[in-house]
């Protein structure tokens, strides 16, 4: 005869196989989470100084030929681009850096197969089918997935009654969706802050502009005017370039968010109901005097 789930704490001793096994696959998801997060930033790297290296094995030989006479061929537009950048674009550049990494956990952490484990959903109904509810509450208890952290909270508050456990798994819900929620922030305040460090190159390039118009007199250098115009226009370009995906994958994850969260819910009830039958509720005047001093019998026994 099976024995019956009940309130309070249930000693645990090793870790089950299971558990230990999903141990083991969390940390190598983690490590695989950042060894991609990694190579992502590195990729950029590479990205970044593979025209300037290219450009200083093909412009370096003869600084005195044709070509640099007349200024063609003279800089690569990335090299250019950097230069008339300067600590604005540096700046930018970093913050992109950061958005790629956010991203990359975001697309990795909500998915799915993370917050819906196909293989603890399987094990679930095989050991409530067999009416194993210690067993079945040790796995969720020991799982950091979000269908874990709901279910696990319902089914602690299920000797107090069925409108409460859904009440405690509702309040599990809200507090994991804010969690992650949160977290998207991030992505709201990159996709904010973008255009408006941006903003703030093309005044500092407007002000290098009228600088040269300043001090020149009546006949400014055309190259130093478009020296301060290229500044502010580049620190526009970057400044949109980093606020446009940041915006759209801020998008992309409150809705994947708010999908898991609804999937989550309906898993959890459903499952919540398979455990109601291994768990009795204590008599009122048992409840009334103080917790049991043993585990009541289970359903029909």
């Amino acid at each position: 005869m099976e024995r019956p789930l009940t309130e309070g704490p249930i000693a645990v001793g090793r870790p089950s196989g299971r558990g230990a096994e999903e141990g083991l696959g969390l940390m190598g998801t983690r490590f695989r989470h950042r060894a991609a997060i990694a190579a992502i930033v590195l990729s950029g790297l590479l990205i970044l100084a593979g025209p300037s290296a290219a450009f200083g094995q093909a412009s370096g030989p003869d600084p005195g030929s044709a070509d640099a006479a007349t200024g063609k061929g003279s800089t690569s537009f990335l090299r250019w681009m950097g230069e008339a950048s300067g600590p604005i674009g540096i700046v930018i550049l970093a913050m992109s850096f950061y958005l790629i990494a956010v991203v990359s956990w975001m697309a990795l952490e909500y998915r799915r197969s993370v917050a819906l484990p196909s293989r603890m959903v399987a094990d679930l109904g095989e050991m409530l089918a067999a009416k194993q509810y210690t067993e079945a509450f040790q796995r969720i208890s020991d799982s950091p997935a979000f269908l874990a952290k709901v279910l696990a909270a319902g089914v602690r508050k299920l000797p107090s009654g069925q409108a409460p456990a859904l009440r405690a798994m509702e309040l599990a819900n809200d507090d994991v969706t804010m969690a992650m929620e949160h977290r998207t922030t991030y992505l709201a305040t990159v996709g904010t802050l973008g255009p408006m460090i941006g903003l703030v190159g093309t005044v500092y390039g407007m002000i290098l502009s009228f600088r040269v118009i300043a001090t020149a007199g009546a006949s400014p250098q055309a190259s130093q005017l478009a020296a301060g115009i290229s500044t502010a226009l580049f620190a526009t370009l970057e400044g949109i370039a980093l606020s446009i995906p940041a915006i759209f994958f801020h998008a992309l994850f409150r809705n994947r968010i708010a999908r898991l969260s609804l999937e989550v819910a309906l898993a959890s009830e459903s499952l919540l109901e398979q455990f109601a039958p291994g768990v009795r509720a204590p008599h009122p005047l048992v409840a009334s005097s103080g917790p049991a001093q043993r585990s009541p019998s289970p359903p029909g026994g």
